[in-house]
Parts: C-alpha cells; sequence; structure tokens
C-alpha cells in the first residue's frame, strides 16, 4: 500500500489522497459546529462501510470514478482524519472561554 497517492489510479490504494483533506475538514466543520462527538466519529465510520458498499458495486465505481473499494488504510485514515479535525475544532472553540 502505498503511503500517498500521487495520481488518480493511486486513489484508495493509498493512505492518503485527495480526499483526506475533505475528511479532515469535515471533521473540523463538525468539530467547530459542537456537533455530539458520538454523532460525529459514529457518522465518519458509518460513511466509511457505506462507501465500501458503493465501491463493490458498479454505481458506486461510477460515482467515485474509482475502480473499486478504499484499502482498509485508507478507510483507517479517513476516519483518524475526521477525528483529528474534530478535535481541533473543538479545541478552538474553548479558546474562546478561556
Amino acid at each position: 500500500m502505498r503511503l500517498v497517492a500521487t495520481e488518480k489510479a493511486h486513489q484508495n490504494r493509498a493512505m492518503f489522497d485527495p480526499w483526506s483533506v475533505v475528511h479532515f475538514a469535515t471533521g473540523l466543520a463538525a468539530g467547530l459546529a459542537e456537533v455530539d462527538e458520538r454523532v460525529a466519529i459514529g457518522a465518519a465510520i458509518a460513511w466509511e462501510f457505506v462507501e465500501q458498499d458503493l465501491e463493490r458495486r458498479e454505481i458506486g465505481q461510477q460515482l467515485f470514478e474509482t475502480s473499486g473499494p478504499e484499502k482498509v488504510g485508507n478507510a483507517i485514515a479517513d476516519v483518524a482524519l475526521f477525528s483529528a479535525g474534530y478535535v481541533l475544532g473543538r479545541l478552538w472553540n474553548r479558546t474562546a472561554r478561556d
């Protein structure tokens, strides 16, 4: 497994790809909006299961322009980046209270 996708063909076969930024930013937005932690992280994990299912089907492969599901390492990195963004958003909000 590649560490970083450097071209479209590597997407889903690398731990980090351009979508990694989206996962981090979504987590950051959820943290800034103070979405309940269990709901936010639960939704991120649930999305990875939905994405895995979709990318095993032709319609999902067309939708995401990919040839198959992402590697487990990529899915784990997506949730970790979402979580990191979420924590950063919550920490940012706490600076207003200090």
